[in-house]
């Protein structure tokens, strides 16, 4: 089974989208997905939209607790082999994105990947020069071609659980922040010898929208931190 796990601090209409590209794109392999509500409460709208979703379990965290040690607390409650994070403000591109999942994760099964690109315009994973590698699906019959990389960013993240389960992550400094989960997670694989990459075909995600976008849709109290 794959496990995904989203925090959200309420978007209705990125996270919806999310949800139905995943129902619709992700094919049909079994999943679970917890989607965790930091510092606010969904509104009406979405929890009579979230609790008809038999696959999908909500969370409600009184504080934004930033996203390591919303890891902390989410990771040790997932069931899946495969653990999949994604932003709240993700959207799925491409057909069977779960099986193709499923199928990297068993012809290279201890790697920590993402889909590629995820938006890394200026810096698309890593230092020119980075080697390649290649493995077969007989099953999709597919030859996924992956990246290797020192980094791997939390946008959409997939990470064997018996790899990460285990871990812990540092809390953020500042309330609600999220800049250092990324780094300490491919700290951690570095230092555990766990290869990571972004996989090159297959499986697309996209941001919904640009930074700017996003700023025009909710407001700039929303990203001074005032919601």
């Amino acid at each position: 089974m794959i496990s995904i796990y989203t925090f959200t601090l309420g978007r209705d209409y990125y996270l919806k989208n999310l949800i139905r590209s995943i129902e619709t794109l992700g094919g049909h392999s079994d999943y679970e997905h917890h989607i965790c509500f930091q510092g606010v409460e969904p509104s009406k709208e979405m929890k009579f939209y979230l609790e008809h979703k038999s696959k999908i379990k909500v969370h409600i965290w009184e504080e934004n607790i930033g996203i390591a040690e919303g890891m902390n607390r989410i990771i040790p409650q997932l069931k899946g082999d495969i653990i999949i994070k994604m932003d709240d403000d993700c959207i799925i591109k491409s057909g069977q994105f779960l099986k193709h999942i499923e199928e990297v994760s068993k012809v290279f099964p201890n790697a920590v990947f993402s889909p590629y690109p995820v938006g890394l315009i200026g810096n698309p994973g890593g230092p020119r020069g980075h080697a390649h590698t290649v493995k077969y699906s007989e099953e999709m019959d597919t030859y996924y071609t992956l990246r290797m990389v020192n980094h791997v960013g939390g946008f959409a993240r997939v990470a064997p659980a018996h790899v990460v389960k285990d871990w812990k992550f540092e809390p953020d400094l500042m309330e609600g922040q999220s800049g250092n989960e990324d780094g300490q997670h491919s700290q951690k694989c570095l230092m555990k010898n766990v290869p990571m990459a972004y996989l090159e075909n297959a499986i697309i995600v996209e941001h919904q929208e640009s930074t700017l976008g996003q700023h025009e849709r909710y407001g700039e109290d929303y990203f001074n931190g005032r919601f």
